[in-house]
């Protein structure tokens, strides 16, 4: 606890001084930690037989979800609504790299498709939180029915917990699949860099787009791409949605009209708009590629290689 209370102080005044805001750590019980870390793997924390042994809990089985790779560093376990799991992290990790395709495409993220690729491809949104928000919410009112300190109310906590993070795990086990899907099909994936925390300041949106979970999904893309050895380009998303695919002249238009018309009449390119701003993404993540290219090889050219 006491690391991670110093790691919070080193973030706050790093954002402090930074001029970001700073936001002070607060208090926090016991009982809001859900998880502890063996900082050194065998120190405190070995594996026998497949078994995972911990100093001062002693042998505790495992069900595996796949086997170690890599070198062990730390173990974490965490503490979940349906029991416990623990997370070994590991250095030295094998590259598995795909097979090439030559295939490259730009993606971009929404709530009526969850992302539409620039061939015109969509990915549906499945709305995971929409959908159980009944069952959720009956769960939450059998909470509050229940008297505080009750056995019943304990009961009826851990009841929502399950539920809450069945949705967690329907959410995360679909872009783990979606992201797999993509790698396989392309060499490099050009994605709008969302700013999603400024994004859900819309109280209007917040709600879906937290439940589509842009950053988790981004996240889990540049993890396994870094391990299938292909590459994730951030792209800024300013006016990818307004700016024509065919002719570049700049279209403003509501987030309610869903179909991009250029005025133009030697373009006249009638798209979807999510389509629309896919293929800006590609071709302004090629665009972004080509600068780090020329620049990288004018500082060779300089340093005289």
């Amino acid at each position: 606890m006491l690391q991670r209370l110093d790691k919070a102080f080193q973030a706050f005044f790093r954002r402090l001084k930074a001029g970001e805001k700073p936001g002070y750590p607060r208090f926090k019980p016991g009982t809001r930690y859900t998880s502890f870390c063996y900082k050194e793997f065998g120190n405190g924390a070995t594996l026998d037989n497949g078994f995972l042994v911990l100093s001062k809990i002693g042998r505790i089985a495992l069900r595996w979800s796949r086997p170690i790779e890599g070198t062990p560093k730390t173990v974490t376990v965490s503490r979940e609504a349906d029991g416990y799991s623990v997370c070994f992290s590991c250095a030295d990790v094998p590259v598995d790299p795909l097979p090439p395709t030559g295939q490259q495409t730009g993606i971009d993220v929404g709530l009526a498709s969850f992302a539409t690729l620039s061939n015109g491809e969509h990915i549906c949104n499945p709305r995971w939180y929409r959908t159980a928000e009944r069952r959720l919410k009956t769960a939450q009112r059998r909470v509050s029915r229940r008297k505080k300190g009750s056995h019943r109310r304990r009961k009826a906590v851990t009841l929502l917990a399950k539920a809450r993070l069945e949705v967690q795990r329907q959410r995360q086990d679909f872009h783990h699949k979606e992201a797999l899907k993509l790698l396989q099909q392309h060499d490099t994936i050009y994605l709008e860099d969302v700013q999603v925390a400024n994004m859900v300041r819309n109280h209007r949106l917040a709600k879906s787009i937290s439940d589509a979970s842009w950053a988790q999904f981004h996240a889990i893309l540049e993890a396994k791409a870094v391990y299938a050895g292909r590459r994730v380009v951030a792209v800024p998303p300013a006016y990818t949605s307004q700016d024509c695919s065919g002719c570049g002249e700049r279209v403003r238009k509501s987030l309610s009209v869903r179909t991009h018309i250029c005025p133009n009449p030697e373009c006249g390119l009638v798209l979807d708009r999510d389509e629309n701003a896919a293929k800006n993404i590609e071709r302004a993540g090629q665009a972004l590629r080509g600068g780090v290219a020329v620049a990288a090889s004018k500082n060779r050219e300089s340093a005289g290689l």
